[in-house]
């Protein structure tokens, strides 16, 4: 690559990473506040968390991403949200994530009627993430998130943390995480359907030292 590409290119990243855009995605609601809104769900609040739950027989994948999860919880509250990965079901209020036909869990709330996952159901890496009252014995309110498939259920695992305040970009470009006392999500429905692009990738240029001299570094 000669010397006028590579100015371009380098002035092209600096505006996307300088220009105020939004910290959501383009199209996609944000459903997270640290204020409380009417009958909204408490997913953080007073130097307590809601319980996170996956079934421990879901894709290894989502169970890492809830990991990482309760990292950008506690990244952003400073609060240790409980981790709960077993057949014993979690008490009280709770974010309930899973992945259709691998979630004992998600399939028993589809089973009662709890969520109507008609929309995503059978589709390409969609999520739905809805507020519920009661949705099993023992747990009195619950954030679900729901996928199609694992690619599905992780992207709405990641969809969550970035309404809470944490950017795609906090690793890659160091952009910091606001600090907020509370967290709650809006009660409602939001549905993210498959990609317009199925199968997505992105570029890194290889070319020393532009890439060689970071990884040696890290």
């Amino acid at each position: 690559m000669g010397t006028a590409p590579r100015v371009r290119l380098r002035a092209l990243v600096w505006l996307l990473l300088a220009c105020p855009l939004p910290g959501f995605a383009i199209g996609q609601p944000q459903y997270v506040s640290p204020t409380p809104s009417m009958d909204g769900f408490t997913l953080a609040r007073g130097g307590a968390a809601a319980t996170l739950y996956v079934d421990p027989n879901d894709d290894p994948g989502v169970i890492h991403a809830v990991r990482e999860l309760q990292a950008d919880i506690r990244h952003v509250t400073g609060v240790e949200a409980p981790l709960l990965s077993s057949v014993k079901l979690p008490r009280g209020s709770a974010v309930l994530i899973g992945t259709i036909g691998k979630s004992r869990v998600i399939d028993a709330l589809i089973r009662k009627g709890a969520i109507e996952v008609g929309a995503i159901r059978g589709k390409w890496e969609a999520t739905l993430t809805q507020v519920v009252d009661r949705p099993l014995p023992g747990i009195g309110r619950a954030l679900v998130i729901a996928g199609s498939d694992r690619r599905g259920t992780i992207y709405g695992i990641y969809d969550l943390s970035e309404n809470i305040g944490v950017s795609p970009w906090y690793w890659w470009a160091d952009v910091p995480i606001p600090h907020r006392d509370a967290l709650y999500a809006q009660v409602g429905r939001w549905v993210v359907g498959p990609p317009v692009v199925k199968y997505r990738g992105i570029f890194l240029n290889d070319e020393a030292p532009a890439l060689t001299g970071w990884v040696k570094e890290k």
